[in-house]
């Protein structure tokens, strides 16, 4: 399982209807209002990369009022990476 925050930027006068949707969608773990620079944050996941990168590109930011996204990939540290070939 993989997990992201997609940071969103929306149209003004649709972060209501944005966040409904997004929390109307079975990846959408949850999806909040923020202040910054970022108008919602929503903890999504998927199966794997690929299926997250689906998500994102052919779901979220096809949602109406939404203007911009970011996606963080959410890093487990309790993962042993050392046999992953990623430590160094």
């Amino acid at each position: 399982m993989v997990k992201a925050y997609v940071l969103i930027k929306a149209a003004s006068g649709k972060e209501e209807d944005v966040i409904k949707r997004l929390n109307q969608m079975s990846v959408t773990d949850e999806a909040h209002g923020v202040f910054g620079g970022y108008d919602i944050v929503a903890e999504i996941r998927g199966r794997d990369m690929e299926t997250l990168i689906e998500i994102v590109t052919g779901k979220i930011r096809k949602i109406e009022g939404i203007v911009d996204t970011e996606t963080l990939l959410i890093v487990d540290f309790d993962l042993d990476i050392s046999s992953s070939g990623l430590a160094s």
